[in-house]
């Protein structure tokens, strides 16, 4: 999967479990690569710089998210 700057995304969310509440699902959205901040893009395949909804970022490996939005 290869995906652009301004892609939304949706984090699954996980299930109420032993007494622990349940975690809704947060939207966020893929921004550019920051190859001073994060290094090369070759070497952390899977892995989109993002911008959470309440403005910070961070890093995300695909198997964490699916695509909600992925217009132009």
């Amino acid at each position: 999967m290869k995906l652009r700057a301004g892609t939304r995304i949706e984090f699954y969310g996980t299930p109420a479990m032993g007494g622990f509440p349940a975690v809704p699902p947060e939207q966020a959205t893929i921004t550019h690569w920051d190859e001073a901040v994060s290094g090369p893009r070759a070497e952390m395949p899977g892995w989109y710089c993002i911008r959470l909804s309440n403005g910070r970022r961070g890093l995300a490996h695909e198997s964490l998210f699916r695509v909600i939005d992925n217009r132009d």
